[in-house]
């Protein structure tokens, strides 16, 4: 009993280090100022976002054979690998000045996100449900989320202030970090898995990649449109990301502000995250998806319709929904999954995102080329609120809510 208990207390620290993890992990002190850094280091635009499509192509490469790593080698193993990788491509940043430099530490940046993704979700949810308390998981990456907002906010604050010195300053507080991140990986405990964790069908061959795929992707209907719904999401808010930067731009925002506005926006996701559980609740998860979908879609067709510098409040609720959406999706997607492939579908659904981002990134490009900035964030509106209405009226017919 003894050991037991001593079992189930380890198994608790997992959370409150889990939280640790977060925040190390969105350190990103670079951010406001990494295309300046590009320049200051001979980089063309063309480069710079050469360098952000070769992270996607990284991460989307090995995305789902990390998930399967996880899966087979344990969670723990992947978030100390991670963590070692990681700070391995930073000190690209810190020693280098080569584009071909830059793009190695791309690669190896991708290589460890792709680790960590999906497996520190999945030891999260079988913590808890080795503690009993799986009901709670939505408290628990609300409070992640909400960790994350308020660590980008203050890193991006702080990045931008420190490169005033040195623009290679904040990617020296990122490497520290990041090893911090690695040492206190090595201090969790990997829980034992749980097969009867959820009422989901398990494949009858889960160790293999290709099982957890048709799982995920055809046999689980439910899986699939929540993946689907959780992709046009992510690649919305990922791409307010950049383009949010081009928009404060163009309405007449000074470059020196943007470091204050990354924190604004990151502020506001986070209070999202936090209270993501609330709205939740008050609303019903139904009610909540759809108007997670019109609100987001709406916001990029406001965007490219409004002009004055207030138009900058779009961006933020975009960010809004970001932080309402993330906990409720993960929490529907980790209730249909058997433990044993858990982190290997979670990762699908991060593969999926990728895919769905490669694929739509070039085609904005091209139109803000063509035409112009406010013309694609116009059409992409419509494109996320026709495709998530598609997805949530899927999941209402496969019963997830």
């Amino acid at each position: 009993m003894g050991v037991n208990l001593q079992t189930v207390s380890s198994i608790k620290s997992n959370i409150w280090k889990l939280y640790i993890l977060k925040g190390l992990e969105f350190a990103w002190f670079p951010i406001p100022v990494i295309i300046l850094f590009y320049e200051n280091n001979g980089l063309s635009f063309e480069q710079s976002l050469l360098l952000k499509t070769i992270l996607s192509l990284s991460i989307f490469i090995f995305e789902i054979p990390s998930g399967y790593f996880a899966d087979i080698f344990g969670r723990k193993a992947c978030l100390v690998s991670g963590g070692l990788v990681w700070t391995l491509g930073l000190l690209f940043y810190c020693f280098q000045t080569s584009f071909s430099a830059f793009a190695i530490a791309e690669i190896l940046s991708g290589l460890a996100m792709s680790l960590i993704s999906g497996a520190n979700t999945a030891l999260g949810f079988d913590s808890l449900v080795k503690m009993n308390q799986e009901q709670n998981y939505r408290h628990v990456e609300g409070r992640l989320g909400a960790i994350a907002g308020v660590a980008e906010a203050i890193c991006g604050l702080v990045g931008g202030l420190v490169a005033a010195r040195n623009l290679v300053y904040p990617f020296y507080l990122q490497t520290i970090c990041i090893f911090v991140y690695f040492l206190i990986a090595l201090t969790l405990v990997e829980p034992n898995l749980d097969q009867s964790s959820t009422n989901a069908s398990q494949p009858d061959n889960h160790r293999e990649i290709w099982e957890a795929i048709r799982f995920s992707l055809l046999v689980n209907k439910k899986v699939k449109w929540l993946i689907l719904f959780s992709a046009n999401f992510g690649i919305a808010t990922f791409l307010a990301v950049w383009l949010s930067q081009a928009d404060m731009q163009s309405r007449g925002l000074e470059v020196s502000s943007f470091g204050f506005a990354w924190a604004a926006f990151h502020l506001i996701m986070s209070f999202a995250s936090f209270k993501a559980t609330s709205i939740e609740n008050f609303w019903g998860t139904k009610k909540v998806f759809l108007g997670l979908v019109i609100f987001l879609g709406l916001s990029y067709i406001c965007l490219g319709l409004i002009n004055q510098v207030w138009g900058i409040i779009f961006i933020a609720l975009i960010y809004f929904s970001r932080g309402v959406r993330s906990p409720l999706v993960l929490n529907c997607i980790n209730q249909n999954l058997p433990s044993s492939i858990r982190a290997t579908v979670l990762s699908i659904n991060s593969f999926m995102f990728n895919l769905g981002f490669i694929a739509i990134a070039p085609v904005v490009g091209w139109i803000t080329e063509t035409y112009n900035l406010d013309t694609a964030l116009f059409l992409l509106g419509f494109v996320f609120i026709g495709f998530g209405v598609f997805c949530w009226q899927k999941l209402v017919e496969s019963e997830v809510f």
